[in-house]
């Protein structure tokens, strides 16, 4: 690929959305939308080799679209004086629309590109139609790319992407940004498929690698760009908190096999002190805004204290175990009690750890959760009860289908017999 060719390909990355968003909001078809934006696109591959990029690639793409538009809905009308007689009132009104659209397409695009990602985010759709439209509109991710991202064939994204839109469509979704009453319940479901983008890309369910960092960029571009967008949301902030402190670790979370190094063992000195220091600022964002942090801010000053400690040995244990009593409090899940029963570990003991965690063998949402066991095994290695930790991680490495995670697993496993 040329030059050229490699620098339009990051501006549609950064542009498609906003360009997107823009058309649709007039069109009220997304996949209208797309088609326009995927012409300007053509015609920025066609022409811009030969003349250069523009000095506003953005301006350009949205103009050539703005055209297309415009000429498909003149030909529409034409097509239409074909086969019925239109009266002067019938040409105003259509002259109108056009000046409408002109005049729609010249807005600016913040409240589109909010617009689009609430759309994209609706509850109607489900979670997994959500994420997929979403990187596919928002992040600009190929549907190959989102495919090999969550380990899924490409034609079962794109029929999901493809009933998504349908679904919007018949069901008439409406272009707009929420009213007040609905706000916080759309908002959850927007800030519910960032997380679980990120999640996935952090610690893969799946797959031979255990981090797929594409799908944790483009997570965390959607934070950013909604942070521009709701300035006054704390979640918002705390989300994107978490997300740049946890991205910081990426480059220590792998050894040189790509073999899994859990946190207590990495190499501080690897952390992004840059994303960290952006997380810090979110985090403060939003304690500023809300005098009680929700379930994201308050996993962002856990994150923080992790960030905060020099050495594994400096973290602040007792800080973070109050901080999971407050988002257990808050939320009630069988995964945050279990990250609660590490942090009390880490300041009572393993016994304590170790009681906590068997009051939750029972649940049903951890019967196939291969943490549970893995938690569970570390705590009764650390009791010196070495045959029952072994089994514990070998049922933990039955249980996840990451290939990095089983070696991992058997290797504590294995090593409760030294």
């Amino acid at each position: 690929m040329s030059e050229v060719h490699h620098a339009i390909d990051a501006i549609w990355r950064i542009e498609q959305g906003k360009l997107i968003a823009g058309l649709a909001r007039f069109t009220r078809d997304l996949s209208l939308a797309e088609e326009l934006a995927q012409d300007a696109l053509l015609s920025a591959l066609e022409q811009w080799p030969r003349t250069g990029i523009p000095e506003k690639p953005g301006a350009w793409l949205m103009t050539a679209a703005k055209n297309r538009a415009i000429d498909k809905a003149r030909k529409a009308k034409l097509a239409q004086g074909k086969h019925m007689e239109i009266g002067r009132e019938r040409d105003a009104e259509q002259e109108i629309a056009l000046e409408a659209l002109e005049d729609a397409l010249d807005d600016p695009v913040g409240d589109d590109l909010l617009r689009l990602i609430f759309v994209s985010c609706h509850p109607v759709l489900s979670t997994d139609a959500r994420t997929a439209l979403t990187l596919r509109l928002i992040s600009g991710l190929t549907t190959e790319e989102i495919a090999r991202g969550f380990l899924q064939s490409e034609p079962t994204i794109a029929q999901r992407i493809v009933r998504a839109k349908r679904t919007l469509a018949e069901k008439r979704i409406p272009f707009e940004i929420p009213h007040e009453a609905e706000l916080t319940q759309r908002l959850a479901s927007v800030l519910e498929v960032i997380y679980l983008t990120f999640n996935e890309g952090y610690s893969a369910t799946q797959g031979d690698d255990w981090m797929r960092p594409q799908l944790c960029e483009e997570a965390l571009r959607l934070g950013r760009i909604l942070c521009g967008l709701m300035p006054e949301e704390s979640e918002v902030f705390g989300l994107t908190a978490l997300m740049e402190i946890q991205a910081s670790r990426i480059e220590a979370r792998t050894g040189p096999s790509g073999e899994p190094i859990l946190l207590l063992d990495q190499n501080r000195a690897l952390w992004d002190q840059l994303l960290i220091r952006r997380g810090l600022a979110a985090l403060a964002r939003a304690e500023t805004l809300s005098s009680e942090l929700g379930r994201y801010g308050l996993q962002a000053a856990i994150a923080a204290c992790h960030a905060r400690a020099r050495e594994a040995a400096q973290t602040d244990w007792a800080r973070i175990a109050s901080l999971y009593d407050a988002l257990a409090a808050l939320e009630g899940s069988p995964v945050v009690e279990l990250n609660r029963a590490v942090a009390h570990s880490m300041v009572e003991g393993p016994q304590a750890g170790l009681d906590l965690v068997d009051a939750l063998i029972g649940e049903e949402a951890l019967k196939t959760y291969h943490l549970l066991p893995s938690v569970r095994g570390d705590f009764l290695f650390k009791l010196g009860r070495l045959t029952e930790a072994e089994a514990e991680f070998r049922r933990a490495a039955s249980l996840t289908q990451n290939a990095r995670e089983k070696s991992l697993l058997l290797e504590r496993a294995a090593a409760c017999r030294h």
